[in-house]
């Protein structure tokens, strides 16, 4: 069962990887928040077209985005050292939520100006969700989706040319992170086009991050059983 809900909470937040990497491009500055490549790619291209903006904007968000990771770290390093290690995730995922409500009251970011909080704040949680959610059972990334792809393919002709059912289920599990992460993407899509205020896309992700926080209580709690 422990298992089932794992994967359930993989597929949650590569569907919340996908959204909000698209939110933060249409409505966020035109950045990647999530995926770093991704707003490498941006300054480097900024810098080379003199987009000083575009250029100090993406390397705020590099920064919150490490800033993020630091801070997943520290709180990993304490929760680990007073033996609380079950209620990282738990934890984690309220910061998350904190972190992503600003964009729920902040009209569209074009520049570096005060709706930039709520930006930097998408940037941080998703250094979080790179730093402490790549294991369910299975490593996954829920944000970058190359590395999935080429296990889950290597996994597939694992499984076909071995006959190997692990690889099997490894390859299908990979597909799902995929898909989930792409529904995310269509998902605010469709709300875009349905020329609904995007201010109010992050309710949705929100809502998200609280499934997966119910997943985890229950995995607490079923842990808790067994002992």
């Amino acid at each position: 069962m422990n298992k089932k809900l794992g994967i359930i909470a993989c597929f949650l937040l590569s569907f919340i990887g996908g959204f909000f990497d698209l939110y933060s491009i249409i409505f966020r500055g035109g950045k990647f928040t999530f995926m770093q490549t991704g707003n490498l790619i941006n300054i480097g291209n900024d810098i080379i077209n003199k987009n000083y903006a575009g250029i100090i904007l993406g390397i705020f968000i590099l920064v919150t985005f490490i800033i993020g990771i630091i801070y997943a770290f520290i709180v990993e390093f304490y929760f680990k050292k007073y033996h609380k290690e079950k209620y990282i995730r738990s934890f984690l995922i309220i910061s998350m939520i904190i972190l992503i409500i600003p964009n729920c009251f902040f009209n569209k970011t074009e520049t570096l100006d005060i709706s930039s909080i709520a930006l930097f704040g998408l940037s941080i949680s998703g250094g979080i969700l790179l730093e402490s959610f790549r294991n369910y059972g299975i490593s996954f990334t829920s944000t970058m989706m190359t590395n999935n792809i080429k296990i889950g393919t290597h996994a597939l002709f694992e499984g076909i040319f071995y006959k190997n059912k692990t690889e099997l289920f490894k390859s299908f599990f990979y597909l799902g992170v995929v898909i989930s992460f792409l529904m995310g993407v269509i998902t605010l899509a469709l709300i875009s086009l349905a020329n609904i205020n995007l201010m109010y896309a992050p309710f949705l992700g929100i809502l998200i991050y609280f499934l997966v926080l119910i997943i985890e209580f229950k995995m607490i709690k079923m842990s808790k059983n067994l002992n």
